[in-house]
């Protein structure tokens, strides 16, 4: 089969979205396909696989982005492909795969995340200059009211449930593919290679607890939760306990190494930029806390399960779908309850339990390896195959 996939940055070190589509693109290519990837640029390049540059014109972020799906859709369209599989918004395509989900809901999640609501309001209002977003909204607003949409791959039921609610689509057009996770690099045997090594580094003691969180946008992923939970622990009495933040790009953590001076945390909690290797972290961690107000399906959080790890996160996260309260973790129903998120981690801080509920985690991520979601993928390329490109709207969007 012949396959255009479509994604901004084809870039692993950028983020989940992009590590998953470096991991896909192999795959296909392994499995005999001729693989076309456009992208605005790119850090991997995959033997076999052509890679083709989008040209992105304008300076705004808002015109970049409208360039490149303009752009990408015009140059699939001239290819001839069986398939289009874009991870982008753009205006053609045979298969949308959005690993951020429904942008509508995501947005209004995120609004719930300010501490106030004053800051809500602000926030409300900011939004109405953020032309970039406008337009991203437009975008999807495209894709899901077209008759008939492309086919759809939603990560989590969650997001298919947007999906219906936010824009009507026919449930018939929606495939829920939940994420997979590479099994082999993320297990439990990496504490013996890693733990002790990267414990000496963060200057954590061996006998300390230590809750990991793993994020770029710290706001939507709850780090403010994150840390105001751990102060509440530490207010009741529980001592040996740590926290550490991994994910800035750039060194900047925003008002939370504030946030956590104030609180009493400053030798309690590290914050720490990206890394390559996060499963060292992993290894060094006891309990994954991801008190996050929207997450499609956390990739993250399958990589903690997969490491051995129980997990704490809420409602608010595909992932919640397939995890079982009590068995591998717990899902908290409102990601600002820090009563709720104390209450199920008490249960967590008895090493015989964690052990118990890691074990568990273990077991619940071998469900899911890569292999599992790319080959329900390739059924869902089967099903667009025999079907039209939609037409390209690009009028509706400039």
């Amino acid at each position: 089969m012949k396959i255009a996939i479509v994604i901004e940055h084809f870039n692993p070190a950028r983020g989940g979205a992009e590590t998953y589509t470096a991991a896909l693109v192999v795959w296909l290519r392994s499995r005999g396909h001729e693989v076309t990837v456009f992208t605005q640029d790119w850090a991997a390049e995959p033997m076999g696989v052509t890679l083709v540059a989008v040209p992105v014109k304008g300076i705004s972020a808002a015109r970049r982005y409208l360039s490149f799906s303009t752009e990408a859709s015009q140059l699939v369209s001239e290819g001839g492909f069986d398939v289009v599989h874009s991870m982008a918004r753009i205006l053609r395509q045979k298969v949308f795969h959005p690993h951020g989900g429904v942008l509508k809901a995501s947005l209004e999640q995120s609004l719930q995340s300010s501490r106030s609501g004053l800051e809500r309001g602000l926030r409300r209002a900011a939004r109405w200059l953020n032309t970039k977003q406008d337009i991203l909204l437009e975008l999807e607003n495209i894709i899901y009211t077209e008759e008939p949409p492309p086919r759809l791959i939603a990560v989590s039921e969650m997001v298919a449930r947007d999906m219906v609610d936010h824009y009507g689509v026919d449930e018939a057009r929606i495939d829920v593919i939940y994420n997979g996770v590479d099994t082999g690099r993320f297990k439990p045997e990496n504490r013996d290679s890693f733990r002790e090594d990267l414990r000496g580094e963060l200057g954590i003691a061996p006998d300390e607890t230590v809750f990991l969180l793993v994020a770029h946008n710290y706001r939507l992923k709850g780090a403010e939760v994150f840390i105001r939970v751990l102060s509440e622990l530490k207010e009741r009495g529980r001592k040996g306990l740590r926290g550490v933040i991994v994910g800035s790009e750039s060194g900047e953590f925003g008002v939370y190494p504030k946030l956590a001076e104030k609180m009493g945390l400053a030798d309690e909690v590290i914050f720490h930029d990206a890394v390559g290797d996060i499963e060292r972290f992993y290894a060094a961690a006891d309990v994954y806390l991801h008190p996050t107000f929207y997450d499609p399906m956390s990739l993250v959080v399958l990589e903690a399960l997969a490491s051995g790890l129980p997990v704490v996160t809420t409602r608010y996260n595909g992932c919640a779908e397939i995890m079982s309260e009590g068995a591998e973790g717990f899902a908290v129903t409102e990601p600002r309850d820090i009563e709720g998120f104390v209450r199920v981690i008490e249960t967590v801080l008895d090493p015989s339990r964690r052990e118990e509920m890691g074990r568990a985690a273990r077991e619940l991520a071998l469900q899911f390896p890569l292999e599992r979601n790319f080959e329900a993928v390739a059924q869902v390329h089967e099903k667009a195959a025999g079907e039209p490109l939609p037409p390209m709207s690009i009028t509706r969007a400039e």
